[in-house]
Formats: C-alpha cells, structure tokens, sequence
C-alpha cells in the first residue's frame, strides 16, 4: 500500500530537521511534531528507530539527542 502524501511531506520535512542536527543536539517528539505535521506515535517511532541504530540516545525526558558517530 502506498504512504499518503502527507505522511511523505512530514517525514520528508522531519528527515531535513533531523540531518541539520549536530552531536549533541536534542530534539522532543512535541517539537518533531511541530516541524513535520506528523502525530507524536509516528514521530516517537521514527526517533526511536533512530535510537536503535546508534545515531540518537533517548533521554529521560522523552527526548532524543543526537549521538556523535565512529
């Protein structure tokens, strides 16, 4: 089945967002819902994605902070 066009406009603005970040830099599911349009379920899963691969580290705070690489 193919992804609406909106939930491809939200994680593509989501994905832009998410590539300007640095080590170090956090980011909140309420603030990635308000860049991407997206809900918080979908924006908590795609964080967490993330935090599986090794590029964010969840915080306590239900934030994620972008982890540095190598």
């Amino acid at each position: 089945m193919r992804r609406s066009l909106v939930l491809d406009a939200g994680l593509d603005k989501l994905q832009a967002f998410l590539l300007g970040m640095v080590p170090g830099d956090e980011v909140s599911v309420c603030r990635a819902m308000e860049v991407s349009g997206l809900d918080a379920v979908q924006c908590d899963a795609v964080l967490d994605a993330l935090a599986r691969a090794g590029l964010m580290m969840r915080l306590q705070h239900d934030a994620y902070v972008r982890r540095r690489l190598g």
